[in-house]
């Protein structure tokens, strides 16, 4: 049975892709060459794949205000995108030089010819599952069968891994009612009250409403097990011709990803100073612990202690894109397609000692 909504629902979004990809040749590249001459820094424009900013992107904070860009002599602007498919858009279409985004969108336009390729891991794991309140009848995905399942919106990626759990194990994707929750307080909200009988979201979400006093239990989805969710993509252009910027964008992340191990705390304050709204309401001591759970979260797995930061796993990658394809969202290929893994010794070649130095002295 393949997923027929989900193909429609991502459709039109491959198909805006195409068109960006088309234009490509037309977009704007002044700035955006390998090197910066002396004193000067190399312009990088960067799509990020987030509604908005939370302590789950702590890491992308923490690389501005600890000054990592300027080490590695770019001048980085961010800029945000409300879904991976968003992102994918920019990069595909030349408005953004690389982009932060999960698997869906590049493995969906291999076959179009978007050109898109991944060059360093972020999420290390699969993010996205189907997860009941502690206590709940619901022990299985059969068992969601005329349940209510909450999504952040019904055109989400977690809307359409509900969808497409529900054909692997044999139900139609109309088995389950989604029902949009948004965010934050929203989807706390709906769980507590019984508005809906289980979530599908993704990680630090999930994290968000543990520290909301709300217990979740994951319902195993094998297809998903040891899968990898994505990370940072460019155009298979770029891949060659702005290869040195890559690099020291990589490094520059993963200099950022070891000061957050280090000193966790000080990378939520750095979030706080860039963008004081993810501060919130609370009292300053829950905030910050609050905060520091998600972040380690998003630190889980990713190869501090053999010095692998941004390393892309090939079973990982190839986990994911046999999910697709028996979702029928893609035709299966090979994932070095899509990928390559060249850079992350070169993302690793920095002082780690020095960084932690650094972290440890940081207030």
């Amino acid at each position: 049975m393949r997923t027929r909504r989900a193909i429609k629902v991502l459709s039109g979004a491959v198909a805006v892709l195409c068109v960006a990809a088309t234009l490509s040749a037309c977009g704007d590249d002044s700035g955006s060459g390998d090197s910066a001459t002396a004193g000067e820094l190399t312009p990088v424009r960067f799509a990020m794949a987030s509604p908005s900013w939370n302590a789950g992107y702590a890491v992308m904070a923490v690389v501005e205000a600890e000054g990592f860009y300027e080490q590695e002599g770019l001048k980085v602007t961010t800029n945000l995108f409300p879904s991976a498919t968003q992102a994918a858009q920019q990069v595909a279409g030349g408005g953004a030089d690389l982009g932060l985004m999960t698997v869906e969108p590049v493995a969906i336009g291999h076959d179009k010819n978007l050109n898109l390729s991944y060059f360093s891991s972020y999420w290390a794991k699969w993010i996205y599952s189907l997860q009941v309140p502690d206590g709940s009848a619901v022990r299985s995905i059969a068992d969601l069968k005329g349940k209510k399942i909450g999504v952040s919106a019904v055109a989400s990626s977690g809307a359409t891994f509900a969808r497409t759990a529900l054909e692997l194990n044999g139900m139609s994707q109309d088995a389950a009612a989604l029902v949009p929750i948004g965010a934050g307080a929203q989807q706390i909200n709906a769980i507590k009250t019984g508005q809906v009988d289980a979530l599908a979201l993704w990680d630090i979400q999930y994290q968000m409403v543990k520290n909301a006093g709300v217990t979740m239990t994951p319902l195993p989805v094998k297809e998903t097990e040891e899968a990898w969710g994505g990370g940072f993509a460019t155009t298979e252009k770029n891949l060659e011709a702005k290869k040195d910027v890559l690099e020291r964008f990589g490094r520059a992340v993963a200099k950022a990803f070891v000061f957050a191990k280090a000193n966790p705390e000080a990378a939520i304050r750095d979030l706080w100073k860039l963008y004081p709204e993810t501060r919130g309401s609370d009292p300053e001591e829950k905030a910050l612990a609050d905060g520091v759970k998600v972040l380690q979260v998003r630190l889980e797995g990713q190869g501090f202690d053999d010095k692998t930061l941004g390393r892309i796993d090939d079973a990982a990658f190839t986990r994911s894109l046999d999910f697709m394809a028996s979702a029928g969202l893609i035709k299966k290929f090979p994932a070095k397609d899509i990928y390559t893994d060249a850079m992350f010794q070169a993302f690793n070649n920095f002082s780690y000692d020095d960084v932690v130095k650094q972290a440890e002295s940081a207030g």
